[in-house]
């Protein structure tokens, strides 16, 4: 029976309500030991009539086994995984040990789980609840994270209870918090009068100002006896009460309870084999039905495991590794060895790292983490030590956990490792951390100097190495270390078939000082065959500074897709910033907007926050072009003080073009020339190279022609040697504003030319106003006009409104007549709205489009049901002529 508890009550029953009507959500109690929040839980199991209830719950000695929480919550449901898509099938059935398969990406693993909870609730609602989260596996809390955040389309509910301080933090970020404190008065006094009818009216008065309404110790407490002043005792005053009723056992009883207490999983057949004499008393401390011994509470299980002494949890720990004998229990086993350990054991620490590399395959990456953390305490060796912490920062980085993984590699350099190998990888690793999430210039700092001991012949390390350099020294602004590392590029590269990445770096090195690349004639077909989408990524865009623009686009579109089908979402957060540069150069600015938006959300949620300062530029971008000034100066005020913060220049630049393109596109050069031209001659040659054709249209229009002509000699010598003709038009454009008279038309004309021949709307826009704007000049209204017309025309389809109106008022001063275009009805789609139509475009069923935008099917439905409503249409067919 609960006592009071009337807001509590009231939010959950909303909640019911909102999901018997079809949209769901989450709710997160929070409070301390024994505030109620089990009891809260049953309440609402009690009160889901009609409704599918799957419970689970954290368990400390667990905490270390990933998924083991979801699979408790999941299993009622385990006949349905076969129902869902090939990838996410797979991906349970490995994270669950019930079949073989490469470990699957988490948010892959979270996507599944929210399709099945989907699939369940097509049936009827779904009441998930989830007790003692903060003990929950890292895996499991990041899961349901996951799918809480997805269910406002789905009649599923959620409620988790966990503690504020204690276990694992549980992140409510865009979940609903409820807190639950101690009872009212009232409510206290009713449950006390109900436990405790001997006690006297002083002795009620204490307890109730002891116990501050927590009605665990209103129930417990008097057992253990409580003194008048005592502060209130909450766990740990609980904690020596529940140890006072163990006590009271017999020593069979107790050992029975130690042994339950370190098992984990409550099994009474291991418990059994390893301890055959059977507890007849256990004192209402704990329960059975049969197979599964379950704790009154979790305090009590803390009771028993940390009141026995050092040597009794180790002996326990002990007996239950030698029954654990089985091939299915081997990481059990391993996990058992090692908290049985107090002291180095070679052979113990040999067995838990394979029980890591068994978690890893599993994609258990925080249970392989904490695996090879114990083996890293039980080496024998400095050199094993090193070597299975640095294994240990790995795993902790797929899992998420970058502070466990910078804790991890400190203890591995602490060591001073004397293994080449595992320098590298420490020195890759934490690069690769400082790039995505910290300053990326500390990241230069790192690979500089070790690029140079790479083995020749360890092709793997040395490209990632090299590329991971590529990257960080862009978005740091690296021009003296890009002349070094491109020394470093031409010795890695030969001709065989494993140097593919190093000979495109090299390439691209070579390109941007109008050298010729140096490939071989197989090298670009031969990126078709690439299936790593980290690895396609760094094509496609090696590829693109090479000038060939078209397979760039479609390398990068390949890794986004190989992202998706792996279910890698914080691969797809950063691939999908190139993806969304290619969308922007072909004047898709509603696809561009919505995959920033996307790749932005994905950044978010898998900790990197650089990647989410790259979408911000885009999401910048995308608005200086379509003419919204305020969310224009918006976001780029926050990209710069975020920029400067973390030496972000590639996101720095980003900002400055879009502000240098709104004042373009306003006629204001002056000042566009000062956003864009901050780097002079000393810029990454990807930086100098950036804006070019911006700092010289800039430049020129406002009488400072010389500030441009050194960066676009380069650039002209960079669309050379590409033979790209997306940038050979951009430079021809360069040059005709640089140039008069003759010369000047001829690059105009030259530069539409290349123009036609690659889809580039936006920049064959601005050469079309730009070469009309030369021809009204020099007083050529008549020639002048078609130009500006199909300026004028270009903008308007794009949706570049203010680009539109320059064009529009220049077409007028020829002395043409230019119609006002009417707003006319504008189709308003989200982004997620716009994604989703463009998936349907490209074919995809609403299953396959759930399962690349980390969606549930239902999700998608709804979301087409509105795009329907909006569009005034029935059918998918439709869609296909649908403008936005």
């Amino acid at each position: 029976m609960l006592y009071g508890r009337d807001a509590e009550r009231a939010a959950i029953d909303g909640l019911l309500d909102q999901v018997a009507g079809g949209a769901g959500g989450c709710l997160v109690l929070r409070g301390e030991p024994g505030i109620g929040k089990t009891a809260l839980l049953g309440y609402a199991a009690e009160a889901a009539t009609g409704m599918f209830v799957l419970r689970t719950a954290g368990v400390e000695p667990e905490s270390d086994l990933g998924y083991a929480t979801l699979h408790r919550l999941l299993r009622p449901l385990f006949d349905r995984i076969d129902t869902l898509p090939g990838p996410q099938s797979l991906a349970l059935g490995v994270v669950f040990g019930r079949a073989s398969g490469p470990a699957p990406d988490r948010f892959l693993v979270a996507l599944a789980t929210l399709s099945l909870l989907s699939e369940a609730a097509a049936e009827r609602p779904v009441l998930c609840l989830v007790d003692d989260a903060h003990w929950a596996d890292a895996p499991t809390v990041a899961a349901l994270a996951f799918v809480a955040r997805r269910l406002a389309d789905e009649p599923v509910a959620m409620l988790v209870a966990a503690r504020g301080d204690e276990g694992r933090p549980v992140d409510t970020a865009g979940l609903i918090d409820l807190p639950v404190v101690g009872l009212d008065p009232a409510a206290a006094e009713a449950l006390l009068a109900d436990q405790h009818k001997q006690l006297s009216a002083g002795e009620r008065a204490e307890l109730l100002r002891a116990t501050a309404g927590n009605p665990l110790a209103i129930r417990e407490l008097p057992a253990g006896g409580v003194r008048a002043g005592d502060p209130v005792p909450l766990a740990a005053g609980l904690q020596r009460a529940f140890l006072d009723r163990v006590r009271r056992l017999d020593a069979d009883a107790q050992h029975f309870l130690l042994l339950a207490a370190a098992d984990g999983e409550g099994k009474l057949d291991t418990i059994g084999r390893a301890f055959p004499t059977a507890a007849a008393e256990l004192a209402d401390l704990a329960s059975s039905d049969g197979q599964t011994l379950t704790f009154e509470h979790p305090l009590v299980r803390s009771a028993v495991y940390y009141g026995a002494s050092p040597a009794e949890r180790r002996a326990a720990h002990r007996s239950l590794a030698e029954v654990l004998d089985s091939p299915a229990d081997a990481d059990r086993r391993a996990w058992h060895l090692g908290r049985a350990a107090d002291a180095a054991d070679e052979t113990i620490a040999a067995e838990l790292e394979l029980s890591a590399v068994r978690a890893a395959a599993r994609a258990g990456s925080a249970a392989a983490a904490a695996a090879w953390e114990r083996a890293a305490e039980l080496s024998e060796t400095p050199a094993d030590r090193a070597r299975r912490y640095a294994g240990a920062a790995a795993r902790r980085w797929e899992g998420g956990d970058s502070a466990g993984a910078r804790w991890a590699l400190d203890r591995a350099e602490r060591l001073v490792p004397t293994d080449r190998d595992v320098r590298l990888d420490i020195t890759g690793l934490r690069a690769l951390m400082e790039l995505r999430t910290g300053v990326p210039s500390d990241a230069l700092a790192l690979l500089l100097p070790a690029l140079p001991d790479v083995p020749r012949t360890d092709r793997e390390r040395s490209q990632w190495l090299l590329m991971l350099f590529g990257e960080a020294s862009f978005h740091a602004n690296a021009a003296k270390a890009w002349s070094e590392i491109a020394e470093i590029g031409e010795l890695l590269a030969d001709d065989t078939d494993d140097a593919l990445l190093s000979r495109l770096f090299r390439g691209v090195c070579r390109i941007r000082e109008g050298a010729d690349p140096g490939l071989l004639p197989s090298d670009l077909a031969s990126l078709r065959g690439i299936s790593d989408p980290v690895k396609l990524t760094w094509a496609g865009g090696m590829t693109w500074g090479l000038g060939d623009r078209d397979l760039g686009r479609q390398l990068r579109r390949q890794a986004v897709s190989q992202a998706r089908a792996a279910g890698a979402a914080g691969v797809l957060a950063w691939a999908l910033g190139f993806v969304v540069a290619d969308e922007l150069s072909r004047g898709h600015f509603g696809s561009a907007e919505a995959y920033a938006e996307e790749g932005y959300q994905l950044a978010v949620e898998t900790g990197q926050p650089n990647s989410a300062c790259d979408h911000q530029g885009s999401l910048a971008l995308v608005a200086a072009l379509t003419g919204r000034q305020e969310r224009t100066r918006q976001l780029t005020d926050e990209l710069l003080a975020q920029a400067g913060a973390r030496g972000l220049a590639g996101t720095a630049a980003a900002a400055r073009r879009a502000l240098a393109l709104l004042e373009l596109a306003a006629g204001r050069p002056a000042a566009a020339l000062e956003h864009v031209d901050v780097h002079g001659g000393l810029a990454h040659p990807g930086m100098l190279l950036y804006a070019v054709p911006e700092l010289v249209e800039a430049a020129v229009r406002s009488g400072q022609p010389e500030r441009a002509l050194e960066p676009y000699e380069r650039y002209r010598g960079w669309a050379q040697a590409s033979e790209s003709a997306e940038l050979r038009a951009t430079a021809a454009r360069c040059a005709a504003l640089l140039q008069t008279g003759e010369n000047a038309e001829q690059s105009y004309q030259l530069a539409l030319k290349w123009h036609a021949q690659q889809e580039s709307p936006l920049e064959s826009a601005r050469t079309e106003l730009l070469f009309g704007e030369f021809l009204r000049r020099e007083r050529r209204r008549s020639q002048a006009r078609p130009h500006l017309q199909a300026a004028e025309e270009i903008f308007h389809q794009l949706g570049a409104v203010v680009w539109a109106g320059r064009a529009a008022e220049e077409l007028r001063a020829t002395g043409a007549t230019v119609a006002r275009r009417g707003a006319g009805p504008v189709l308003e789609l989200t982004p997620q709205e716009r994604r989703i139509v463009e998936a349907v475009r490209e074919g995809a069923s609403n299953r396959e489009i759930a399962a690349q935008l980390f969606l549930s099917p239902r999700t998608v439905d709804y979301h087409l049901r509105k795009v329907f409503q909006k569009a005034g249409i029935t059918s998918r067919a439709e869609l296909v002529h649908l403008e936005f």
